[in-house]
This record gives C-alpha cells, structure tokens and sequence, in this order.
C-alpha cells in the first residue's frame, strides 16, 4: 500500500522475466522447439537430480513421448505419470504437424530441472541454452512448465 501522500505504484516485474513475443507468422509453416522447466529427459540420459540440479537435456527431435522420462518431485505429475505429453506435448506437436498444421518440429529440444541456484541458472545455464535454441533455428519457442 502506498503512503499517505505519495501515488500508488503499479508492481514492478523482475529484469529477469521472460521476454514475450507474440508469434506473427503461418503456425503451417512454423518450426517449433520446446523448452521445459519439467525435468523432462530422454530415458538414454542421465536422470537430473531433484534436490537441485542447474543443468539441461537435449532432447532429440525424432523422440517420442514413450522415449521421455522426467525426474521432479516438486509438482504434482499424476496427469504426467499417465501421459508426458501434458508437460512435453511432442507427441501432440508431431500430430499437428502431419496435419499440416504446424510446419514441423526442429532437430532438438530442451529441458531444465528444479534448481534454486537461480544466479547460477541465469548467469550460467540460461545463456548456455538460449544460444542451443537459437542454433535449431525455431521459428517459435514453446515453453512448458512442471
């Protein structure tokens, strides 16, 4: 509440939120990357660690839902246990794009963990994957949580 005397000010997000660009091109033609904050990994890879873990997974683009493991024991991941797809909907997308409507999907995809090193992630971590994201060249980003 503000004092007495001075104007209310609106709430100030972080500088560190994320950016949003609403998407103006054809979904037909889009190529779409997903980034998740759901500790969702291919089950080839090494499980992240869910007391904290600051790293992320690349996840193939040819990889299916039944390909997928996630390791969190921060949410509650019921509707996942019975089907990935509600936190990493690749298999939804790949639909979608033989349907025609969606261009297709790129060559990989990404996932973080819980971590609350949260300067690590932002000055280590992030950095690291917005440039893996800017190589698969997506014409959008979707972004799932946990």
């Amino acid at each position: 509440m503000a004092s007495e005397g001075s104007a209310a000010k609106p709430l100030e997000l972080s500088r560190y939120c994320v950016p949003f660009t609403p998407f103006k091109g054809k979904l037909e033609e889009a190529m779409v990357c997903l980034v998740s904050t759901a500790g969702v990994r291919e089950k080839k890879d090494r499980p992240f660690q869910v007391e904290g873990d600051d790293s992320y997974r690349v996840i193939s683009g040819e990889a299916s839902g039944a390909d997928l493991a996630f390791d969190d024991a921060h949410y509650d991941h019921g509707c996942a246990d019975h089907d990935i797809n509600c936190i990493f909907p690749i298999d939804r997308l790949r639909e979608l794009s033989v349907e025609k409507r969606i261009g297709g999907l790129t060559e990989k995809h990404f996932s973080l963990g819980f971590s609350m090193a949260l300067r690590d992630l932002r000055e280590k971590t992030i950095p690291q994957l917005v440039r893996e994201v800017d190589r698969v060249r997506p014409d959008l980003v979707l972004l799932t949580g946990g």
